[in-house]
């Protein structure tokens, strides 16, 4: 069971005892699990049970309701059983600070984007932290009658601006060309390999940048980044030919660095943002920040 479900099954089970004294806000409290963790990604494995794991979920409250009501309902939470389906609650390490349990909605995605609101401007946008914004809108949402928890969680679903993506695209396929496509050869070619093996590891991040902007989504922390790229819409082949070039010695890399920039290529052109022609990405930096958005 992973860490999303076993959420799920536990706030059902539990969700009459929890609720069932708060008649007068029930209807407007929204309840999910989202937020840091590989469980609100659904990568969690055996491996992820050692810290920050167990049953545990996310009351999101009005400023109001959280005024009135969020500290009872935090202390009829915290009496809910310590054990679900053979697993123990969380088990919260000191530098994970609070993850689960009574919030208010702006207290919530204030964690994230720095302010309870969203994001207006587009340098508004630019100063969050991709993997915050990433964060916020994992996980699922179990119940949000009242609405205003998931349109926060829907306009920010739409990611970004179209200028603000732009600029984000054309960055990230300049990095992919200086990386792979120029600094890596000339570190194979100079017998520098402790920079060919930075440079490949640079190429492979801004790669699977690419491919999440590519799929306006926002990409995560860097260890769960590869693992990300195998559920976006676009470069199907782009996971598997991370995992070759990793497998691959770092001599012989070149070519397979090549080809994930000429499938990045096809993608830029499908979706508008330049035309074929020179296969080195750094010629099309200049058409996809240019572009009319």
């Amino acid at each position: 069971m992973n860490g999303l479900t076993l959420a799920r099954d536990y706030y059902l089970s539990y969700r009459e005892t929890l609720l069932a004294p708060f008649a007068e806000c029930r209807q407007r409290v929204a309840v999910g699990l989202v937020g840091f963790g590989s469980d609100c990604f659904g990568y969690d494995d055996h491996i992820s049970m050692d810290h920050d794991f167990g049953p545990g979920f996310c009351l999101w409250l009005t400023d109001d309701d959280r005024a009135r009501f969020g500290a009872a309902l935090q202390a009829q939470y915290q009496s809910l059983p310590a054990t679900h389906a053979g697993f123990n609650t969380r088990r919260i390490s000191a530098r994970a600070g609070k993850r689960v349990g009574v919030f208010s909605i702006g207290e919530f995605y204030s964690q994230f984007l720095g302010a309870p609101q969203l994001p207006v401007s587009d340098a508004d946008w630019l100063q969050i932290p991709e993997e915050l914004l990433a964060t916020a809108v994992n996980g699922d949402v179990f119940e949000d009658r009242l609405g205003e928890f998931s349109q926060i969680r829907e306009s920010l679903l739409a990611y970004y601006p179209p200028s603000v993506q732009r600029l984000k695209l054309g960055t990230a396929v300049a990095r992919m060309a200086q990386s792979g496509q120029y600094n890596l050869p000339r570190a194979l070619q100079r017998q520098a390999l402790p920079v060919a093996c930075m440079a490949q590891a640079e190429f492979i991040r801004h790669a699977c940048g690419v491919a999440h902007i590519l799929g306006k989504r926002y990409a995560p922390f860097y260890k769960w980044l590869h693992r990300s790229v195998r559920d976006l819409p676009v470069l199907p082949q782009l996971y598997t030919q991370i995992e070759r070039l990793c497998e691959t010695p770092i001599q012989a890399a070149p070519p397979i660095v090549e080809e994930i920039c000429a499938d990045v290529l096809r993608e830029l052109v499908h979706q508008g943002y330049t035309r074929p022609g020179e296969v080195f990405l750094e010629a099309h930096v200049d058409s996809i920040l240019n572009q009319a958005g």
